[in-house]
C-alpha cells in the first residue's frame, strides 16, 4: 500500500508541477510531465503496480482532487476517455520498450536510448493527434482552431516523455529494491554543480533581448559538456534539470507567461543530451572492456610464463635423473670385466633409455597440444574394447611388480576419441602401477554419475611408505589438456584418479 501511495503521489505531484509552467502553451502544459511519469512507471513498476498511473489519473474526478488541482473538466466521461487515452499510449509505449524490445532497465546504452527516444516521440505524436481528435469529437474544440494546437501539444508531451523516464525509471527501481546494474547516480556534488551552472546559464539567457536564442547558445552547450564528461547518467540529470530550471528562471526573472520557442528548445536539448550521453557511456564501456581484456590477457600471459618456467624446471629434473643414471651405469661398465655384470648394466641402460624416450614422447605430445595440432574426433566407442587394449598393454608391467589388476566388465558405449582417451587412461594407469607397492592392487572402475560416465583408477599408494616418484608433472598437464579436448572432467582424489566423460546423444 505504501508503494501504491508513493507512486500515485509522484504522478499527482508531476501533474501539479507541470501546471505551474505557464511559459508553455497552456493547453499542453498540464500533461507534459504526467506523460513521461506514466511511461516510466509502466516500465519500472512490477505487476499490477503498472496500473497506478491510470488510477491516479482517474482520482482527479473526485471533488476534493478537483479543488486541490483546480481541474476544469467538462464531464467525468471526458476524464475517463482522457485517462484511458494517456495510459494506453504512454503505458503501451513503456510496455513496448520493455516487453517487445527487451531493453535493459535502467537503459543507458546507445541502442536502447535510440529506441527510447524514437518510441517517446511517436507516442507524443499519437497522443497529440488523439487528444485533438477527441476534443473535436466532443465539441470542446472547433476543428479550425484545433490544428494550431497540434504543435505545442506534441512538444509538451514529447518533452515530458523524453526527459522524465531516464531518471525516474532508476529512481522507481531503487525505491522498489530492484537492482540497478551498471547505473551510476551522479554524486550530490556533481548534481549541485549542474544545477548551479544551468541556473546561471538560464538566468543570463533570460536577461537577454531574445530569450529563446540566448538559452540555445548558453544552456545547450552546458548540458552537452555534462553529457560528454559524465556519460548518460549525468546527461539525464542535466536534461531533467534544464527542463525544470530553465522555464522556472524564465518565469521568475522575466515574468513571461509564454515563450513560444521554449518547448522546442528544451526538447532538442534533452534529445541531444541523452544521445551524447549514451554515446559517451558506450565509449566508456568499450574502454572498460578493453582494459579488462588487457588485464585478463596480461594475467594469462603471466600465468603462462610461470607455467613455462615450472615446466622447464620439471623437464630439467625429469631428464637429468635418467641421463645421470645412464652416465653412472656406463662408467661402471668400464670398471668391471665380468660379462654378467656388464649385461646387467646394459639392461639397465636400455631401461633408462626407454624412460628417456618416453619422456621425450611426452614432451612432443605436450608441444602438439600446446600448438593446437591435436583435435578430438568424437565417435561411438564401446568401452570394453578400450579396456581390453589397456589391460593387454599394462598386464606385463603389473606382473613384474606382482600386482593384481582388477578390471570391470561393461557394455557401455561412450562418445569419445579412442586415441585421446587411451592416452589419458594410460597415463593414469602408468602412475598407479608405479605408485602402488609391489604385490598391491590397481583397480579400474566404471561409475555412472549425474554428469556422465566416470572411468576411475584406484591405486594402492601409501603416502607413509617409501615410493617411486611418478612422471606426473608433465603427464598430468597432458591429461588436463586432453580432457579439455574431450570435454571431460578430471577426477583427482586421494588414491582415485580418472575422468568423467560427458553424456552425449
Amino acid at each position: 500500500m505504501i508503494t501504491v501511495i508513493l507512486l500515485a503521489a509522484i504522478w499527482l505531484v508531476s501533474f501539479r508541477i507541470a501546471d505551474l509552467f505557464t511559459v508553455f502553451k497552456t493547453y499542453s502544459s498540464v500533461w507534459f510531465l504526467p506523460s513521461g511519469v506514466t511511461m516510466a512507471m509502466v516500465m519500472a513498476a512490477p505487476g499490477w503496480l503498472k496500473l497506478v498511473p491510470l488510477l491516479a489519473h482517474l482520482s482527479l474526478a473526485s471533488p476534493p482532487m478537483r479543488q486541490v488541482f483546480d481541474i476544469h473538466i467538462a464531464s467525468d466521461f471526458d476524464l475517463l476517455l482522457h485517462s484511458i487515452r494517456i495510459y494506453l499510449i504512454y503505458g503501451g509505449t513503456g510496455l513496448f520498450l520493455t516487453q517487445v524490445m527487451r531493453i535493459t532497465l535502467p537503459f543507458r546504452t546507445w541502442g536502447e536510448v535510440q529506441w527510447f527516444i524514437g518510441a517517446a516521440l511517436v507516442a507524443a505524436s499519437v497522443a497529440s493527434a488523439a487528444g485533438i481528435g477527441q476534443s473535436v469529437l466532443l465539441g470542446e474544440l472547433d476543428p479550425a482552431g484545433a490544428l494550431p494546437l497540434a504543435e505545442p501539444w506534441f512538444l509538451g508531451d514529447a518533452l515530458g516523455a523524453v526527459m522524465v523516464p531516464p531518471m525516474l525509471v532508476p529512481a522507481i527501481m531503487l525505491a522498489l529494491g530492484r537492482p540497478l546494474g551498471a547505473w551510476r547516480w551522479p554524486s550530490p556534488r556533481a548534481f549541485a554543480v549542474q544545477a548551479l551552472t544551468l541556473s546561471l546559464a538560464s538566468l543570463i539567457g533570460a536577461l537577454g533581448p531574445t530569450l529563446d536564442i540566448n538559452l540555445w547558445y548558453l544552456v545547450l552547450p552546458s548540458v552537452l559538456v555534462f553529457a560528454l564528461r559524465g556519460g548518460f547518467e549525468h546527461a539525464a540529470a542535466a536534461a531533467l534539470l534544464t527542463c525544470v530550471l530553465t522555464p522556472s528562471v524564465a518565469m521568475i526573472f522575466t515574468g513571461a507567461v509564454e515563450v513560444a520557442g521554449l518547448p522546442a528548445l528544451l526538447l532538442t536539448t534533452a534529445i541531444a543530451a541523452l544521445l551524447v550521453g549514451a554515446a559517451t557511456t558506450e565509449r566508456q564501456q568499450t574502454a572498460e572492456r578493453l582494459e579488462a581484456q588487457v588485464a585478463q590477457r596480461t594475467e594469462e600471459l603471466e600465468k603462462a610464463y610461470e607455467l613455462q618456467r615450472h615446466l622447464v624446471r620439471s623437464l630439467g629434473h625429469d631428464l637429468r635423473q635418467p641421463v645421470e643414471a645412464i652416465n653412472l651405469t656406463v662408467a661402471a661398465i668400464g670398471d668391471h670385466s665380468d660379462i654378467a655384470v656388464r649385461n646387467t648394466a646394459l639392461t639397465r641402460v636400455r631401461q633408462l633409455g626407454a624412460v628417456t624416450s618416453d619422456l621425450l614422447t611426452r614432451i612432443l605430445a605436450y608441444a602438439r597440444l600446446d600448438t593446437g595440432d591435436i583435435k578430438a574426433e568424437l565417435a561411438p566407442l564401446p568401452l570394453h574394447q578400450l579396456l581390453d587394449q589397456l589391460r593387454a598393454t599394462y598386464i606385463p608391467q603389473a606382473q613384474k611388480r606382482a600386482q593384481r589388476l582388477v578390471w570391470p566388465e561393461t557394455d557401455i558405449t561412450v562418445i569419445s576419441d579412442r586415441e585421446l582417451l587411451f592416452q589419458i587412461l594410460s597415463n593414469y594407469l602408468d602412475n598407479a602401477i608405479r605408485l602402488t607397492p609391489e604385490g598391491g592392487t590397481v583397480e579400474l572402475r566404471i561409475e555412472r554419475r549425474d554428469t556422465g560416465i566416470g572411468i576411475i583408477i584406484k591405486d594402492g599408494f601409501d603416502p607413509t611408505a617409501p615410493h617411486r616418484s611418478s612422471r606426473g608433472g608433465l603427464g598430468l598437464r597432458i591429461v588436463s589438456q586432453l580432457s579439455d579436448l574431450l570435454g571431460a572432467e578430471m577426477v583427482n582424489e586421494p588414491n582415485r584418479k580418472g575422468i568423467i566423460l560427458p553424456l552425449r546423444e
